[in-house]
């Protein structure tokens, strides 16, 4: 098993089991915030946009920092059922239902709701059918890239889109985020 599986399964066991504790939540959370406001910015998120976090997890992190960042609607999807319901539980013992909803539905596909900036993990793959599906409506979408040699396993590769901006990171899997916009 290659060194980023490694990585994903660990951060999605690590995921699936502190979504119970607000405290080691927040603990989690904690290295995220500057990565948000930075593509907050970027994708220019204010409190009348209805953002699409595409990947949440358990831990839907990126969605609660962009709704006390901005005041706008997210709407977290994800694949992996077991994680919508463990998000919607983070979601409601913060008190955060009126602001965040989240759904089990695949970035890939059809989108269950209008949204206008799109925010996408960087667990989604592949990440050119993920930005090219979720453009076609016309959003700003702002993608996390894997850093150097994890762009294989984390499906982006075979990445050919060009994006319009970008900002950098400091974390240990993923070192930037683009813009693309229609």
């Amino acid at each position: 098993m290659n060194k980023s599986r490694i990585i994903q399964r660990f951060t999605c066991a690590l995921e699936h089991r502190m979504h119970s504790s607000m405290t080691l939540f927040k603990l989690y959370m904690l290295p995220y915030g500057r990565v948000v406001r930075r593509e907050v910015a970027l994708a220019r998120i204010e409190g009348e946009d209805v953002v699409l976090n595409v990947g949440c997890g358990s831990l839907p992190f990126t969605a609660v920092l962009v709704a006390r960042l901005t005041g706008a609607k997210v709407v977290a999807i994800d694949i992996d059922p077991e994680a919508v319901e463990a998000a919607r539980r983070v979601v409601s013992m913060l008190g955060m239902d009126e602001s965040i909803e989240v759904l089990h539905a695949d970035g890939l596909g059809p989108i269950p709701r209008r949204y206008t900036k799109a925010l996408v993990a960087l667990h989604v793959s592949p990440k050119d059918v993920a930005v090219r599906n979720l453009i076609s409506g016309g959003p700003a979408v702002v993608l996390r890239m894997p850093r150097g040699s994890l762009s294989v396993s984390y499906g982006a590769d075979a990445m050919r889109l060009d994006p319009k901006e970008h900002v950098s990171h400091l974390m240990p899997t993923f070192d930037r985020s683009l813009l693309f916009e229609a």
